[in-house]
């Protein structure tokens, strides 16, 4: 066997292993699902108002920020393809008390998008079948989910394509829609208009500016992330060293262009939108109508539904996979936490924990869900920023020529949008995230006689799988 098979599996840590059965391709379709690219309808409303028009603006400076974070993620997921993401980077490249915080905090992301996207989903078959209660829906949702996650990643795979096919397809016929209105003489009536990417007719006025368009682009983030879930695919990944890095970039950089262009397209198509809109949160449903796509919009609730069967399981997938790397290394409980079913090669205790969390979403506050959410997701990026200055040029000490961009420049600036973002987030989302983070604390201070001993490190000498370079 290989370095690269046989990378994370030091000292017989399972009885069992992941199957290599995913190439580029799925690696790119998981984290599209994960990030749900129709998100850029569903924010459309909300965003485009809060900004004054410039929602492609908005999009282009959010895609920016989190592109240097991208290229951390795929520096790192280079030198260890593995599945603990974030908690190995941060572990290996600093030391093993800041992986375990790093791993507990990103757990609480994986954990809870799924219960959040079975929320949204439960709410929008609610309107639609008012007397079939939430609760239903959601433990109907969470034993589909559930159940396609459990057989295996092939079926996952598969499932994550025909999703994200539908979604990219129903982008495309939305674009057709909106050039053949703009070609009509509808909307602006040319696809070159500045005032559709920077209005400055608007930005000086009150409440709007560019701190609107920052409050906005705190809100756009999180329709970004997903390409980090790819990285715990790590060890069911084909030339994970290759794959997963390239994966990341291609999920991050695709989207945002996809995003500034429709976006711009949106806005060239009803430049008046952001405030003629009935409601900001039925946005889209309004834009669809206005262009001709008036069954569009009728239909629109039910992609949403098929995107929220998308989003929980690629979440479902990367936490389960997460899990399965902390309670492999000893953070958590091995027997249950580091156990692989050895007929459907998944860690189907870890995905079975997730679905009966999942369960509880029906008795939580969406606030605070949205909450623990942001902060896991921005506080694991901050922290794979650090892990490349302190891995390639503290540990490595590649400083020199381009070394000095791709090991220390390019994650400060991915390392100072991330802090942005963080600060930007609610004192609610910052209260739980940090209760959520003591808790892990406390955890590992009991765990390790307070910090008088190291937590369990990963098995195997690192030096063989840095990145050249």
């Amino acid at each position: 066997m290989d370095h690269e098979t046989n990378f994370g599996h030091g000292k017989n840590n399972s009885a069992h292993e992941f199957k290599r059965v995913l190439g580029l391709p799925s690696l790119v379709f998981c984290g599209l699902a994960f990030l749900v690219p129709t998100a850029i309808f569903d924010l459309y409303g909300v965003v485009s108002n809060i900004t004054h028009g410039m929602y492609s603006l908005t999009h282009a400076l959010t895609a920016i920020a989190i592109m240097f974070t991208a290229y951390s993620y795929s520096r790192m997921a280079s030198a260890f393809p593995v599945a603990g993401s974030a908690y190995t980077y941060a572990q290996r490249a600093m030391n093993s008390h800041i992986g375990f915080l790093t791993g507990w905090t990103v757990m609480m992301d994986y954990l809870l998008v799924p219960l959040l996207s079975y929320f949204f989903a439960a709410n929008y078959l609610w309107t639609l079948f008012p007397n079939i209660p939430k609760i239903v829906w959601i433990i109907l949702l969470t034993i589909l989910v559930t159940t396609i996650s459990y057989i295996g990643i092939k079926l996952s795979a598969r499932v994550y394509n025909t999703i994200v096919i539908i979604q990219l397809s129903i982008i495309a016929i939305v674009v057709f829609f909106i050039c053949k209105y703009i070609i009509d003489d509808g909307g602006a009536g040319t696809f070159f208009n500045f005032q559709a990417f920077l209005n400055l007719d608007e930005i000086s006025k009150p409440g709007a500016g560019w701190n609107a368009i920052f409050t906005g682009a705190s809100i756009l983030v999180l329709s970004y992330f997903g390409f980090d879930a790819v990285t715990t695919l790590a060890e069911e990944a084909k030339k994970p060293k290759v794959n997963v890095g390239r994966a990341v970039l291609i999920i991050c950089g695709g989207i945002g262009i996809m995003f500034i262009a429709v976006s711009y397209l949106m806005i060239l198509a009803w430049p008046t939108g952001w405030s003629e809109f009935t409601n900001v949160d039925t946005g889209s449903v309004e834009f669809f109508k206005k262009i001709g796509l008036s069954t569009l919009a009728v239909i629109y609730p039910f992609f949403t539904i098929i995107g929220a069967i998308a989003g929980p399981l690629a979440g479902q997938t990367a936490g389960s996979r997460m899990l399965y790397k902390m309670g492999n290394e000893g953070v958590i409980p091995k027997k249950f936490f580091g156990y692989i079913n050895p007929k459907t090669s998944t860690p189907t205790n870890n995905i079975l924990f997730i679905a009966a969390i999942s369960l509880s979403a029906f008795f939580l506050d969406l606030t605070s869900l949205i909450s623990l959410v942001n902060f896991g997701a921005l506080f694991g990026c901050l922290l794979v920023n650090l892990s490349v200055i302190f891995y390639f040029f503290v540990k490595q000490k590649k400083r020199r020529g381009i070394n000095l961009l791709r090991n220390l420049l390019f994650p400060i600036i991915g390392l100072c949008g991330i802090l942005f973002f963080l600060f930007n987030l609610s004192i609610a989302a910052k209260t739980a995230g940090l209760i959520w983070l003591g808790i892990g604390f406390i955890y590992l201070a009991l765990n390790t006689n307070f910090f008088k001993k190291l937590p369990p490190e990963l098995h195997h000498d690192s030096n063989n799988y840095f990145e050249k370079g």
